[in-house]
C-alpha cells in the first residue's frame, strides 16, 4: 500500500519548507542532541523555544517524523525509503511548490534522512511509550469505594451490635485496541495493608534500579499520561 501522508501534516510540512537554512539546520542539530524522552510532546517543548520556532510547529513536525519512523521498513535503508515512499506520497499531496520542488525536496530529503536516523533522540522517543505499554492488559485508573456492612441479628429488626468494614477496589484496564473493562475486589483492612506494603517495595525496588542505571549510560525515561 502506498504511503499516504495526512492532510494535518502537509500544512507542517509547508510551513516547515518556508523557514531559512539555517532554522532547519538547527532544529535537525537540536533533535539529535537532545537525546531521549518519553514522549514527543517533551521533545518539542525542549527544543521549540532555544531555536525560536513556535512549539505547535515544532510538535507537528516531530510527529511527521514519528508517522514515519513507525510506517518504514527497518529492512530498506532511510534514504530509499524516504526516496521511494515518502517522495511520491508528498507530491501527491501536493506538500511542495511547483516552481520550487526540486529546491525543497533536497532541503526536506536532508532533514529527513538526518532525523530519521536519529536512534537516540527520535528513535527512542517514538518507541518508550510503545514499550511501556505492550501488555494484554493496561492499568487507566482505580477507585476504592468503602462500605460498613452491618451484622443482624436472626431478628431483623433488631438494632446490630456488630459490623464489618469493606472495601471495593474498581480496576479499570484497556487492551492494545483501545477497549476498556472494569474489574471489582472486595477488600478489608488486612488487604489494604497488604497492597500498601507492595506498592511501597516496588516504589523502593523502582529508586534502586533508577541509582543503578544513573552511572550506566542508560537514561531511565519518566513516563508520562501521553505518547
Amino acid at each position: 500500500m502506498a504511503l499516504r501522508v495526512p492532510p494535518a501534516q502537509i500544512s507542517y510540512i509547508k510551513t516547515f519548507l518556508e523557514l531559512p537554512d539555517e532554522k532547519i539546520e538547527a532544529l535537525l542539530a537540536a533533535l539529535v542532541k537532545a537525546g531521549p524522552k518519553f514522549n514527543v510532546f517533551d521533545l518539542a517543548n525542549e527544543i521549540s523555544a532555544p531555536l525560536g520556532l513556535p512549539e505547535q510547529l515544532t510538535l507537528g513536525i516531530i510527529q511527521v517524523l514519528q508517522s514515519l519512523y513507525l510506517t518504514r521498513d527497518w529492512r530498506e535503508p532511510t534514504d530509499k525509503f524516504v526516496d521511494r515512499e515518502v517522495f511520491p506520497a508528498l507530491k501527491v499531496a501536493q506538500a511542495f511548490s511547483d516552481e520550487k520542488i526540486d529546491a525543497q525536496w533536497k532541503k526536506l530529503r536532508q532533514f529527513l534522512i538526518g532525523a530519521l536516523s536519529s536512534e537516540r533522540t527520535v528513535g527512542t522517543t517514538v518507541k518508550a511509550g510503545t514499550a511501556l505499554t505492550q501488555h494484554e492488559r493496561i492499568f487507566v485508573g482505580a477507585r476504592i469505594l468503602t462500605d460498613l456492612r452491618p451484622i443482624y441479628h436472626l431478628k431483623v429488626s433488631e438494632k446490630p451490635d456488630a459490623a464489618v468494614i469493606i472495601h471495593m477496589l474498581k480496576i479499570t484496564q484497556r487492551d492494545n485496541f483501545g477497549h476498556h473493562q472494569d474489574y471489582y475486589f472486595a477488600l478489608d483492612s488486612n488487604d489494604l495493608a497488604t497492597m500498601q506494603e507492595l506498592v511501597q517495595r516496588a516504589m523502593a525496588k523502582e529508586k534502586t534500579l533508577r541509582g543503578i542505571m544513573e552511572n550506566s549510560g542508560v537514561t531511565v525515561l519518566n513516563p508520562k499520561q501521553f505518547f
